[in-house]
């Protein structure tokens, strides 16, 4: 039996959890987050064809950055997902053991020397379409940390985060760091944020009926996505109710499915574009016979276009 999209969702977190615990290893350096994102995409590269095609930029200036489009030819239906990585800082600083409680993501804050921003407040300002998320990765050894294991929200080697909500931790973390340099909130931290975790297969493997679809569609993502936004309503009391209504108000605009997308050019699955800033990977389902739905052919002559 081939492997599905939904095999991969499920072992693409044990692979990276894996990949960090191994840096240790190393004499020098470390692993990146392009590093894991390179992987993912290599991963997905897999199942490349008519149903799934990645773009690659010229030159990558982002990172780890990763961009992914699920497109409903048929009905012209479509959700945008653009994702940042960030990796969870090493068990030890220098020769010092950090207890879990402490380990962080500590680029959160990172402020690039050409920008005139903090890179959260783009991410999650990102424009219409996009629905911004977050990207984890963390170490197998934390995901069965005894301070971890077996509690919700899972820590798992790759989890998903909104971007609004880590953002909201980020600007409480400025907040406090200026009225209160002594008493700075830990914002970046994993046992911080990781309320606001969830799972890899809510994009990769949403539930419902695929209708024999290879590739999750886009309706069902944003199902998957808007459980994971509202899930934490089943926890609050009658005095909460007014945080779930403001949630619900405050809504991203990037879970709305859309339609509109710019029809992809016929090629190969795989190649290299001047007009994708990031690695983008379009998951095509609904596809039709007709000139809706791009020819996708593996002619390796033709990858660069």
């Amino acid at each position: 039996m081939s492997a599905t999209i939904c095999d991969l969702a499920a072992k693409l977190p044990l692979l990276i959890g894996g990949l960090l615990d191994r840096e240790s290893k190393l004499k020098r350096g470390r692993f990146r987050e392009e590093t894991m994102t390179d992987i993912i995409t290599g991963a997905l590269a897999a199942f490349a064809g008519p149903n799934l095609v990645i773009q690659y930029p010229v030159e990558v200036e982002t990172g780890g950055d990763l961009d992914l489009r699920f497109w409903h030819a048929e009905s012209d239906r479509n959700l945008n997902v653009r994702i940042q990585a960030k990796r969870l800082n090493a068990e030890k600083d220098g020769t010092k053991k950090v207890k879990i409680k402490h380990r962080a993501y500590d680029e959160l804050l990172h402020k690039p020397p050409t920008g005139t921003d903090y890179q959260f407040r783009v991410l999650r300002d990102a424009p219409a379409p996009w629905l911004p998320l977050y990207m984890f990765y963390n170490h197998q050894s934390v995901t069965v940390d005894p301070e971890l294991a077996g509690t919700t929200p899972t820590v798992r080697g790759i989890n998903l985060a909104f971007a609004c909500d880590v953002a909201d931790e980020l600007e409480d973390k400025l907040a406090s760091a200026a009225a209160k340099p002594r008493k700075i909130k830990h914002h970046k931290r994993l046992s911080h944020l990781r309320k606001h975790f969830f799972g890899l297969e809510a994009i990769l493997c949403p539930a419902g009926d695929w209708k024999s679809e290879t590739v999750p569609p886009p309706d069902l993502v944003q199902m998957s996505l808007r459980e994971q936004y509202r899930m934490y309503e089943d926890d609050k009391t009658e005095k909460e109710i007014p945080d779930i209504v403001r949630r619900w108000l405050l809504e991203p605009t990037g879970l709305a499915v859309s339609r509109g997308i710019r029809r992809l050019s016929d090629g190969p699955s795989i190649r290299v574009r001047q007009d994708v800033e990031v690695p983008t990977i379009t998951f095509i389902s609904g596809r039709t016979a007709d000139d809706r739905t791009p020819v996708i052919n593996d002619d390796t002559d033709r990858r660069r276009g």
